[in-house]
């Protein structure tokens, strides 16, 4: 009996999925890698780009450099991705739901006691739904920016004979790829007005590289302290992200 209780356990142990990060490197062409962020600029803006998300983080935040306001029109703001624009502007009701109320719970369930085995937990709340049109055009103050989101690059792995699975720690490639072939060549068009005067921005990346990663090599561990206190367990952090770079999660199939 204990023998088939030792099987069983490692049996379930061995199914549960492992992770494995196709990582992606750009090349941001008409731009550059400055401290945590990609940067592209202009004289009147500077525009701000960190790619590293699962799928890839395409939003940009956009600073205003000019003594007057600057006025970013969406629906002539693009993503463009393989030849295929997609604009920013989608024309949606955006509604926010807001939960407000109070909570009881007479038991004190942090006293392990024979006496009190559950709780009870009486709620009462009200909700409010606030409803607004998406605009069609953003201002920025003067020396101000604005964070602008919508799009990612990608939402499957991307298939290639030279790029293992599954690999090992010890059987890591990378695909390595230029403007002519790469399988990836994306950019943003953002048109703004200043002072009456319309101008466009085009902020061009490509990926130059493809590498998948089992999950033990994509993360390193790091003591964090606050106010002089240390916590335990140390945190997991990316140790292969950087503002050029984003990535795709997958998992190990079984069958």
């Amino acid at each position: 009996m204990k023998v088939k209780f030792l099987f069983l356990i490692l049996l379930v142990s061995c199914n549960v999925p492992n992770n494995y990060y196709q990582v992606y490197k750009t090349n941001p062409e008409n731009g550059s890698l400055k401290d945590d962020k990609v940067v592209f600029e202009d004289n009147n803006c500077i525009v701000y780009y960190d790619l590293w998300k699962n799928g890839g983080d395409v939003g940009f935040s956009i600073y205003n450099k000019t003594e007057n306001d600057v006025v970013v029109d969406l629906k002539n703001t693009f993503f463009v991705l393989n030849g295929v624009a997609y604009t920013y502007f989608q024309n949606r009701t955006i509604s926010n739901s807001i939960n407000t109320g109070l909570s009881y719970q007479p038991i004190y369930p942090y006293r392990p006691s024979i006496f009190y085995t559950t709780s009870v937990v009486t709620t009462t709340s009200n909700s409010n739904t606030i409803s607004y049109i998406e605009k069609d055009e953003q201002i920025i103050p003067p020396k101000t920016r604005i964070n602008v989101a919508e799009f990612q690059v990608v939402n499957s792995r991307f298939k290639h004979c030279d790029l293992i699975l599954y690999p090992s720690r010890n059987k890591i490639k990378t695909l390595n790829f230029n403007t002519d072939n790469t399988p990836f060549s994306f950019y943003n068009i953002i048109s703004y007005k200043s002072k009456n005067e319309v101008f466009k921005l085009e902020n061009k990346f490509f990926v130059s590289e493809i590498t998948n990663y089992p999950e033990s090599l994509m993360f390193d561990q790091v003591d964090t302290t606050s106010c002089g206190t240390k916590f335990y367990p140390p945190s997991e952090v990316f140790q292969k992200s950087t503002p050029d770079k984003f990535y795709l999660k997958y998992e190990y199939n079984y069958r």
